[in-house]
């Protein structure tokens, strides 16, 4: 992990980078917000949604802890810490994978299940992978890979149906491709707000357009079941 030393000092306790904790916490409280809106459907396509959001904004808050702490706690609370969001982050790539196959397999009469069940092994080996290279690369590759898998399916429902809820998430998926370019080319605006903090505003905005996008077609199908 690439460390920017802002910090400040709280009660006589280094707090290293402010402003990525400010910026991974609100993603976190926002990601509650999101599970706890999509969780009152029935469907599996929003529910798959919400568990994807609420894993990524447990991740933050782990890496709001890692960025805060560093090494004063020593390198292995550190390693830990940095193990765990990243293994929150492995599990939320299963359910945003998950969510869009459900949604483009409704239109299907036999959906391939063991799709979902290579993806699950693959993720599994991911977690036990990481464990001895713990590097948030892979999870960056990773996360890349199956967002453009749902900004497609998405789009393709999209060109078909003509749905503003897909509609919605192909635009927030492509806001969230964004945050992956700023942090690999390290895009700062100034040292106490680096890329990483730019790169998770990216991110809350573009999961306020999923979730919208989401809400929507989730609307629609209970309206279609009536």
């Amino acid at each position: 992990m690439n460390f920017d030393y802002t910090y400040i000092t709280l009660f006589g306790y280094i707090i290293f980078e402010p402003m990525t904790i400010v910026t991974n916490l609100l993603i976190f409280i926002f990601s509650i917000f999101c599970f706890i809106k999509l969780s009152k459907y029935e469907h599996s396509y929003p529910r798959s949604w919400g568990w994807f959001v609420l894993l990524v904004g447990i991740s933050s808050c782990f890496g709001s802890t890692a960025h805060a702490v560093h090494y004063q706690l020593g390198k292995t609370f550190f390693d830990v810490v940095f193990y765990i969001m990243n293994a929150f982050s492995l599990i939320s790539i299963y359910f945003c994978f998950k969510s869009p196959y459900l949604y483009y397999t409704q239109f299907k009469a036999n959906p391939h299940k063991k799709i979902i069940y290579f993806v699950i092994a693959w993720i599994a080996f991911l977690l036990i992978f990481t464990l001895f290279r713990n590097n948030f690369l892979i999870v960056k590759v990773h996360a890349g890979i199956v967002l453009l898998y749902s900004f497609g399916v998405h789009l393709v429902v999209y060109s078909r149906t003509k749905e503003k809820g897909s509609g919605l998430v192909v635009l927030g998926i492509g806001i969230s491709f964004l945050s992956i370019i700023v942090h690999s080319l390290k895009f700062s605006i100034h040292e106490w707000f680096n890329y990483k903090d730019l790169a998770h505003v990216i991110i809350l905005c573009s999961l306020f357009v999923i979730y919208t996008g989401v809400t929507t077609n989730a609307k629609k199908q209970e309206l279609n079941k009536q």
